[in-house]
């Protein structure tokens, strides 16, 4: 069953090998930096973008939204189903229990959920800020609302693995830049063992309503890659917060110890048990040799419910 904010991903299967090619092996230009506002994005493709949904919005209202969502995906098959008791039933049971995973998903970041802290969301808000958020399953892809004093200020999509299908950052940016136009490229600086590169990290636009548009590299830990949108006048404010607590936060803590890019000084014998016991646990962020990425669940993950009767 189709969901809403999926028509953006149709350009993902139309583009020919000859642009992925194009994108293929990019390379940060030295002393790339953004510079000036980014360029505009096409209107009718951010309205579809941020679909029914729009800045100011409760969580409440969004739920009811979401709610609404789930009722016209599961329309016909109920209707289908109708003389049939036992299905029908079924069919009303998932549509409660998805809404109840809407509803159950909202979280308030007011310092008590540590998970989310080490999730793919982590860049995405200040803990005790007044911020919040709550999150819905779509067809290929998990869709994220933040709110700001209880009023919706910014969607953040992540596409599943199976959309990114091993395509580079560049090429992933190249294909949205078909969809939405031209992009401003912003590249950050690394440091990996001493050695310094820029390293390109995201693609951006802005809306003439206002609003910003960004492509954003989550692969190094989740294989994935993501689009937010945003509130351009709050996500300022958020910024200058963000930006006032890093000036406070002392050179050398602990804090700055947590988030650099060193190796990991982790104690080679804190998982002594495990290894003996024949498991090894990767704790998170944390990579050895030849396996997979480590993957954070959501602390709600176990009530997301699947779409096998969709």
């Amino acid at each position: 069953m189709k969901r809403f904010g999926i028509s953006c991903l149709a350009v993902l299967f139309v583009l020919t090998s000859a642009q992925f090619a194009s994108a293929k092996g990019a390379k940060a230009p030295k002393g790339a930096k953004a510079k000036g506002p980014a360029p505009v994005a096409k209107e009718s493709d951010v309205k579809e973008f941020k679909g029914e949904f729009a800045w100011g919005m409760t969580p409440q209202q969004v739920i009811e939204k979401l709610n609404a969502k789930i009722d016209t995906a599961y329309k016909d098959k109920v209707e289908k189903y109708r003389t049939d008791p036992a299905r029908s039933d079924k069919l009303r049971d998932q549509v409660k229990a998805e809404k109840a995973a809407v509803a159950k998903s909202y979280v308030k970041f007011d310092g008590t959920n540590a998970a989310w802290a080490t999730s793919i969301i982590d860049e995405e808000f200040l803990p005790n800020n007044g911020e919040s958020m709550l999150f819905y399953r779509e067809e290929k892809s998990k869709r994220y609302f933040f709110f700001s004093g209880e009023a919706l200020y910014k969607m953040f999509v992540a596409f599943d693995k199976e959309v990114v299908a091993g395509k580079s950052f560049a090429q992933f940016g190249e294909m949205m830049q078909q969809k939405y136009g031209k992009a401003q490229t912003v590249y950050r600086d690394v440091s990996t063992h001493g050695m310094k590169e820029k390293v390109l990290d995201a693609f951006q636009w802005r809306s003439a309503q206002g609003d910003g548009l960004r492509l954003v590299d989550r692969s190094k830990f989740y294989d994935v890659y993501c689009l937010v949108i945003f509130d351009h006048s709050v996500a300022d404010r958020q910024a200058e917060i963000r930006k006032s607590q890093a000036a406070k936060t002392p050179t050398g803590s602990f804090v700055d110890s947590v988030i650099t890019d060193k190796e990991s000084d982790r104690d080679e014998n804190d998982n002594v048990v495990d290894r003996i016991t024949g498991k090894d646990v990767l704790k998170p962020g944390e990579r050895r040799g030849g396996q997979q990425n480590i993957k954070v669940p959501s602390p709600t993950q176990g009530h997301e419910m699947g779409t096998e009767d969709r």
